[in-house]
């Protein structure tokens, strides 16, 4: 009996909260919280490194660039130039479509104070030499010679992460060249879509 009424009063209190829950009026709203954010367009690039190479180093000079050097340029004998070539990862990633830039400054290796004009021919000392570059990025690759390079793009309709892959090489022979020092800038830009 007592459990009983432990029971009956425990169901009688429950139906006095349900009669007083109905006779108040109570309206019912949601209230929503929006969260926010933007992540901007961007790409972001990483310290090159050299993956492979003959007759060629790369040294880091910054976060975002480096020196391609050639170790010996000719043939002490024939004054020609040796083969040459360097393979560089550039680490980049890019949230959103996007355009890769490749130019050469000089669209070749040129002699400082050298004429461009002079060109590297069998017939002649040479001031000017070309040499091939290629780029591989997001599933496409494109390969020209270094004077083609000033108009070098790939297209990127979505966002990509991974290694930019560009091979530089310069073939031996074609002629000899004049003592001095040789030099290009090869620069690699990435372009966000607004």
């Amino acid at each position: 009996m007592k459990a009983m009424i432990r029971i009956a009063a425990f169901a009688a209190a429950f139906a006095g909260t349900s009669a007083i829950a109905q006779a108040q009026n109570f309206s019912e709203s949601d209230q929503e919280l929006e969260m926010v954010g933007e992540a901007p367009a961007a790409c972001v690039l990483r310290a090159p490194s050299a993956t492979a190479g003959v007759n060629a180093s790369f040294d880091p000079t910054g976060p975002t660039s480096g020196e391609l050097r050639i170790i010996q340029m000719v043939n002490p004998t024939t004054a020609e130039p040796l083969p040459t070539s360097i393979t560089l990862a550039l680490p980049v990633v890019c949230n959103a479509s996007h355009r890769i830039e490749l130019r050469s400054q000089n669209g070749g290796l040129l002699r400082d104070q050298g004429n461009a004009r002079n060109r590297q021919s069998g017939s002649g000392f040479g001031e000017f030499v070309t040499y091939r570059v290629g780029l591989a990025w997001a599933g496409q690759q494109r390969d020209v010679t270094s004077e083609e390079a000033r108009n070098l793009s790939i297209d990127a309709f979505r966002g990509a992460a991974g290694d930019a892959v560009l091979n530089v090489s310069l073939p031996g022979g074609g002629g000899p060249l004049v003592a001095g020092r040789y030099s290009d800038a090869i620069i690699v830009e990435f372009l966000v879509a607004n």
